[in-house]
């Protein structure tokens, strides 16, 4: 009962507070960028600008698209139908919070996560969905209109793929992640943690999958959105304004140097990736054991913070991982620790030390995460390794 009442407390809030960035310059921000790259290819315009192409460019508040040319095919159609992008925005918020609540439901129904927490038992596993809105990162999503629970929905699917353990799980798997991405690069990292955990098929699946969107997407976005796509993403340079960026990359780059922060945090998160993909392999009894949700989530969770242009809404997509850390076993205190200082936000009262709660506790939340998954993950490749 304790539990209800603040959750029904913490949701009004929430509530207030997304009625209110509806009528503020965050309302469909992001979402801006999809609608007039959608617009833009209808009126065979070009979707990147002059700037991402002559050189570097700062992330932030830049002309042009970044992100691959599908996506905007595929707002396109928003575009078409709605000369207001504040109105569009309302649909693409409607479709986030369906996707929420669908694969906040499907896991928790699929996992039993009733059975193993009675507290989530009968119709109180509505509770996860409330953690899931009350989330911070899950209202300035669905304000600002990016595309992370369009990812959060299609990483659910492949996790619900993978734990099947057979061939149409596995297809389904990479399929979805082929998908995502060709709306966003990052979560194409986990093509390594296939390849580790020799679900070949799954690996196979990312390439088909990313290459029939592609295919499909052609006839809309044509080929030079393409030949300049590379170009844009090799520009991407540092963001200005660090005030909300959460990356390692960006925490790093004053001491050792953008690029080279970069291309290190990179490296460690696809050795990460590889490792924990290692310990759940196919052809171990293991892999239905907790160390497969572990894993999937330490492979999410390193796929987001190797993005060197990371803000507080990027971790809407961590509740996958928070999910995957309760069907996996990680004690709840830990977890909600995690959860907890990812609520983070701007907090001008604070002065010059607002970046403490604005940058370091959300980061600290998604490292404290991404710990308690990987201990997890690994405390389990012994046991696997002696059967």
């Amino acid at each position: 009962m304790v539990l209800v009442v603040l959750a029904v407390t913490v949701l009004a809030y929430r509530a207030l507070q997304f009625w209110i960035l509806t009528g503020e310059i965050q309302w469909g921000y992001d979402f801006s960028f999809y609608w007039l790259a959608g617009r833009h290819l209808l009126d065979g315009e070009p979707i990147y600008s002059a700037t991402q192409l002559a050189g570097p460019y700062a992330p932030q508040g830049q002309d042009g698209f970044l992100y691959p040319p599908p996506l905007a095919a595929f707002v396109a159609p928003l575009s078409s139908l709605f000369a207001d992008v504040r109105v569009a925005n309302w649909v693409w918020a409607g479709l986030g919070a369906v996707i929420v609540t669908v694969s906040v439901l499907a896991i928790g129904r699929v996992e039993r996560l009733g059975e193993r927490y009675p507290l989530l038992a009968g119709n109180r596993r509505w509770l996860l969905v409330a953690a899931a809105f009350a989330f911070p990162p899950v209202v300035s999503e669905l304000a600002l209109g990016n595309v992370h629970l369009l990812l959060l929905g299609l990483l659910a699917i492949a996790w619900l793929g993978v734990r099947r353990g057979d061939t149409r799980g596995d297809w389904t798997a990479g399929l979805a992640v082929g998908i995502a991405a060709v709306v966003k690069v990052f979560p194409g990292l986990l093509i390594v943690w296939f390849l580790a955990s020799r679900r070949y098929r799954a690996a196979a699946g990312v390439v088909i999958g990313a290459l029939v969107v592609t295919l499909a997407a052609l006839p809309f976005t044509g080929l030079q959105p393409w030949r300049d796509y590379p170009t844009v993403l090799a520009n991407l340079s540092a963001p200005a304004d660090t005030t909300d960026t959460l990356a390692p990359t960006v925490w790093l780059a004053p001491t050792l140097g953008f690029d080279v922060a970069r291309w290190l945090v990179a490296a460690f998160g696809l050795a990460l990736v590889a490792l924990v993909g290692l310990g759940v392999r196919r052809d171990m009894p293991s892999t239905r054991s907790t160390a497969l949700a572990a894993s999937f989530g330490v492979a999410v969770t390193a796929s987001i913070l190797i993005a060197p242009a990371l803000y507080h809404h990027y971790l809407a997509i961590l509740v996958l991982p928070l999910l995957l850390g309760l069907v996996a076993g990680i004690p709840v205190r830990w977890l909600a620790l995690a959860y907890l200082l990812m609520w983070g936000g701007q907090q001008t009262a604070f002065g010059e030390w607002s970046w403490v709660v604005n940058r370091a506790m959300p980061t600290a939340g998604a490292l404290v995460l991404l710990t308690v998954l990987l201990v997890q993950a690994v405390a389990w490749r012994p046991i696997a390794a002696r059967r």
